[in-house]
């Protein structure tokens, strides 16, 4: 056999996390311990003239050379918190969430694998995707493309009421927000940015028409996660509301919020939140007697409202 298969196999082998003995692979190739040395020598320099993420070592408690993982290479803790936070979100159905687990374990050595595998058994068995069931990694990709190439597309989308109708829009983000990803868009009919659960488009062509945003008027998805909440947009505010819950909940929620003032007497804090309304309405409103919005006025008679709407449907229980 040549050198070429003697070093494949060699190599072959250490990916599949075996320890290459040099004895018994002069014994099975019927050459001298110094040609396997050399055959080691020549994937050592294969390793390092391609830059892999990998360290040819010898382990004498092992009695052999294994391939290391170097510290460039993904670890097994990012691999492990990825997959946590995939499994937690619910957000891929059943089929591609196990397929991109199995690419991710893939990327670290297999006695890595095997560590992880058992503290992720239990939530992947239990594991419940949500309602819509819909593959999406290749609508995701396809999407991002759209945005890179700034191409306008014609979609059947079906709204939250099950209504189907066709709109023209320019992709501009894709953001992952409570379950769903959304493409926050332009659109022709609204003339404004909206958001479309992917999920729910149906289908999608390249448009005739083209839409075009200058660089100001464009998204930009990082910012826009600072003031957006629940994917609901509206109207860009200030607000300030006293919280009376625990603090970090708050501040986590709305990236934007700092302390204004504190009431020890209270046990509360004033906190300034830069937000879209629609969806900080929404978070406001699920924390109850926790939480009294003092600014703006026409903020705080909107929560008024909508609390009183709410007791009202309690009066003929």
């Amino acid at each position: 056999m040549t050198a070429a298969y003697r070093q494949l196999y060699m190599f072959q082998q250490l990916l599949s996390d075996h320890i290459l003995n040099k004895a018994a692979l002069a014994d099975k190739f019927q050459v001298t311990p110094r040609v396997i040395q050399s055959d080691i020598s020549q994937i050592k320099s294969f390793i390092q003239e391609q830059q892999l993420f990998y360290e040819l070592t010898y382990h004498r408690q092992l009695g052999g050379y294994r391939l290391d993982v170097t510290q460039d290479s993904l670890s097994k803790q990012a691999v492990l918190v990825l997959i946590k936070v995939m499994l937690a979100s619910r957000s891929l159905n059943s089929v591609e969430i196990k397929q991109t687990i199995t690419s991710l374990l893939n990327l670290i050595p297999a006695p890595e694998q095997r560590q992880i595998q058992p503290i992720i058994k239990n939530e992947l068995f239990y594991y419940r995707p949500v309602s819509h069931d819909k593959p999406l990694l290749t609508l995701i990709w396809q999407f991002s493309q759209f945005i890179i190439t700034k191409t306008t597309l014609e979609i059947t989308y079906r709204n939250q009421l099950g209504h189907v109708d066709q709109r023209i829009i320019l992709p501009q983000a894709i953001i992952f927000s409570e379950y769903y990803f959304y493409v926050v868009a332009y659109s022709q009919k609204y003339q404004a940015n909206r958001f479309f659960r992917l999920d729910r488009i149906e289908n999608y062509t390249v448009s005739s028409e083209k839409l075009t945003r200058s660089r100001a008027e464009r998204v930009e998805d990082g910012a826009l996660r600072q003031v957006i909440h629940y994917m609901q947009p509206g109207e860009r505010m200030t607000i300030q509301f006293e919280f009376r819950g625990i603090v970090e909940a708050a501040l986590d929620r709305f990236p934007t919020a700092t302390i204004k003032a504190r009431y020890p007497e209270r046990h509360s804090v004033l906190i300034e939140a830069d937000v879209f309304d629609k969806g900080a309405k929404m978070w406001l409103l699920s924390q109850g007697a926790l939480v009294t919005v003092k600014a703006p006025s026409i903020f705080v008679h909107e929560i008024h409202d909508e609390l009183i709407k709410a007791l009202a449907t309690y009066r003929n229980l």
